[in-house]
Formats: C-alpha cells, sequence, structure tokens
C-alpha cells in the first residue's frame, strides 16, 4: 500500500497581507508562525502516520534570500523525516524557481530535487512497490514553456507513476505558468498528478486523480476557509484516492450580515459569532443598515472602530463594509409586450432613418418607410427574435 502527502504551495515564512498596522497582540504570534507551524504540524502528521512519501510540487519557498529561520525549520523538517524513513520530492515553481540555484544548500538524502528539466526517478515504498515521481523545476517565473509534453509516457515497469506539476490549465506553449490542457495529461497515462500553482483545493479528474492541494495556511481574506494537503494512499481498487488533511493554524473567513440598524446591534453579532480557533473576519452588511454605520463607513472609520472592542473569541475583524445595492431603473421596453416593443421602434422614424442612409437606394428608402414597408419590417423582426428560423441570415 503506497502512501504519501502531496503538500502544493505551502509558501513558508511568507507574511499574510491586507492586515492593519494595528492587529490585536493576541493575532501577532499566531499569524507571524502560521506558516511555520502548519508546516510542522504536516510533517508530524507524515512522521506519526508513517507515509512513504512527500511530494512538494512547486512554491514550498516564496522567493530567493530566504531567512535563517526559513532554512533551519527546512533542515530540521527533512531530517526528522529522513530519521522516520520518508522520502522527500521537491520542485520549484513559479514563486521559488530561484532557489534552483542558490549556492551552499544542501538537503538531507532522502530529499530529491527535481532540476529544470523533466526527469523520473524511481524509489521504493516501505511495502517494496516500485513508484516512480516525474517532475520538473521552474527555469524563470512565467515558464510559457510547453512542459507537458516532454513528460514520458507512464513506465510499464512500476507499479505506480505520479507526476508532480505545478502550472495553470490553459494554451501550452502559449499562456504562462506552464499551462497544460487536461486531456494531454491524462494521455499520459499517470496514476496520480499533484498539481500546485492555484491556492485553492480542486480535483480536476477522478480515476485517475488529478488534483491540486491548495496551500496549508490561507496567506489573505481572498484564501477562504479550511487548508491543509492531501493524503494520498491506495484504495481497495489499488487506486491512488485522496483525502483533504487540514492544518488550518489561522482562519480566514466571512459573514454576510443583512439588516444591521445599528453598531451596537453589529458588535452584539460579532460578540456571538463564537469560534474556537483564530479567525481573521470580513463582514459585510446588506440590507437596511443604520445610519451610525452608513457614516463610520463614510469616513473610513467603521473598520477601526470594530478593531477597537475587545472580543473574548479569537477572533479580528479584518474587513467591514456596507454593501450598497445598485438600483437600476427598467428601460421603458421591459414592461411592454413583444409585438409593443417592435412597433414603438417602427414608429421612431428617426431610428429608421439611421438605418436607411442615402447610400440605400431612394426607392427602398421610401417603401421601408412606408405603412407596408414597417410592416415587412415587423413581420421579419418577429421571425428573427422569436427564433422561428433555425439558420443565420
Amino acid at each position: 500500500m503506497v502512501s504519501f502527502l502531496h503538500a502544493g504551495d505551502v509558501h513558508l515564512g511568507n507574511p499574510f497581507s491586507g492586515l492593519s498596522r494595528q492587529l490585536n497582540k493576541k493575532f501577532e504570534k499566531a499569524v507571524l508562525n502560521a506558516t511555520y507551524d502548519a508546516f510542522r504540524a504536516m510533517v508530524n502528521s507524515a512522521i506519526e502516520r508513517r507515509v512513504d512519501f512527500v511530494v512538494f510540487p512547486g512554491d514550498l519557498l516564496h522567493g530567493s534570500g530566504n531567512s535563517a529561520k526559513i532554512e533551519a525549520t527546512l533542515s530540521q523538517a527533512f531530517l526528522d523525516l529522513d530519521e522516520a524513513g520518508i522520502q522527500v520530492l521537491l520542485s520549484y515553481g513559479n514563486h521559488d524557481y530561484q532557489a534552483q540555484n542558490e549556492q551552499g544548500r544542501s538537503w538531507p538524502e532522502n530529499v530529491h530535487v527535481f532540476g529544470n528539466e523533466v526527469e523520473t526517478v524511481v524509489l521504493a515504498s516501505r511495502a517494496g512497490e516500485k513508484v516512480a515521481f516525474t517532475g520538473f523545476s521552474y527555469a524563470d517565473r512565467m515558464e510559457k514553456t510547453d512542459r507537458l509534453s516532454t513528460y514520458p509516457m507512464r513506465a510499464a515497469n512500476v507499479d505506480y507513476q505520479i507526476g508532480l506539476y505545478h502550472g495553470s490549465l490553459g494554451q501550452a506553449g502559449r499562456d504562462q505558468y506552464a499551462a497544460f490542457s487536461l486531456q494531454d495529461m491524462l494521455q499520459k497515462g499517470y496514476d496520480y498528478w499533484a498539481l500546485g500553482h492555484i491556492h485553492q483545493r480542486e480535483i480536476l479528474h477522478e480515476k485517475p486523480f488529478i488534483a491540486y492541494s491548495g496551500n496549508l495556511q490561507g496567506l489573505n481574506r481572498k484564501e477562504l476557509g479550511q487548508k491543509g494537503c492531501y493524503l494520498v494512499q491506495t484504495s481497495d481498487q489499488g487506486e491512488l484516492t485522496p483525502t483533504f488533511l487540514d492544518f488550518t493554524q489561522v482562519l480566514w473567513d466571512k459573514v454576510e450580515y443583512e439588516d444591521v440598524p445599528s453598531f451596537d446591534a453589529l458588535v452584539s453579532r460579532l460578540k456571538n459569532a463564537g469560534t474556537d480557533q483564530p479567525t481573521l473576519l470580513s463582514v459585510a452588511m446588506t440590507g437596511e443598515v443604520g445610519d451610525d454605520l452608513h457614516s463610520a463607513d463614510a469616513k473610513g472609520q467603521l473598520l477601526e472602530q470594530v478593531q477597537s472592542l475587545n472580543f473574548a473569541h479569537p477572533v479580528w475583524p479584518v474587513n467591514v463594509s456596507v454593501v450598497h445595492e445598485q438600483k437600476t431603473e427598467k428601460p421603458a421596453f421591459a414592461s411592454m409586450s413583444f409585438d409593443e416593443a417592435v412597433q414603438d421602434v417602427l414608429q421612431e422614424d428617426d431610428v429608421l432613418a439611421a438605418l436607411l442612409t442615402n447610400q440605400v437606394p431612394l426607392e427602398l428608402r421610401q417603401y421601408f418607410l412606408s405603412n407596408e414597408g414597417k410592416k415587412a419590417i415587423k413581420d421579419r423582426l418577429t421571425v428573427l427574435l422569436e427564433g422561428g428560423e433555425g439558420h443565420e441570415d
């Protein structure tokens, strides 16, 4: 039975974005350590579960010039995995592509780093299955090369073949980020594709699974919900099947409150939004909203006022806004029947005159401006707009 963790887009040490300077002191430590703690939790889970491999398909790091803390965190984690008999497969993506060329970095022997060209490494699981891993590291940030075309077909002499791929769906060789098509990926015959690049968990295909694991920890208020990685195991049918593991340290979430009559009412709702997990919350108010809230929002003071409150539970508002409904007037014809709308257009001689320019022969202009001609136009419009003919003119 093969088992491994598929952890894309760790972005170790990357700071959160979209936070105000006056971050609540209770949150500072959790926020600063969130990506480190999520990474460590993932490593501990791999060791506890005695998986065979840990797979990082790009953007393990956020960029070049990594700190001593990041280097120490990675070195210790890889040593711990090595001691537990777990092998690591690592490719670099569009954020950490420069790490491929950094000097002086030396990982333990259990870590295999893919080069800039597509390559395959064959390793053995604890149970002795032969597992092939195929991948590459980005040569530059954009990576517009058709990388998938250089992946070999599934090898016949292995039990499983797994593809590591950091990229996005698109036109191969034209679009950036190693664009690929799902059909081309399926044609390779691999047993599992461990994808990276988008910070959203998504399964593109089953049997075989082609999946994005998302990132280990949300980094801004667009990256909502639980984050983590996939535990991939051999099913009873012999297929490699992913199961989500949650390693969220700080949750990004959003709520919508309808009809909030006052600031006190907003405070009451927020204080009842109990949670045990540190949560960075975006709040949108709709419907009937109190004048004091509208005024504070217009002055740009609403968020600061909410952040000045002392919540007993670990919630920190990062965005508070009043949603202003856009009122659109119905066009005059919206209340008309179909026949009335067509007739209204035909009665506008200016409209017809604009269409029947001097380039149209005089006889035709006179005909279509006559009652008989207008009726002919109406009949033709009725046929076209009601779809009475099954062809295009």
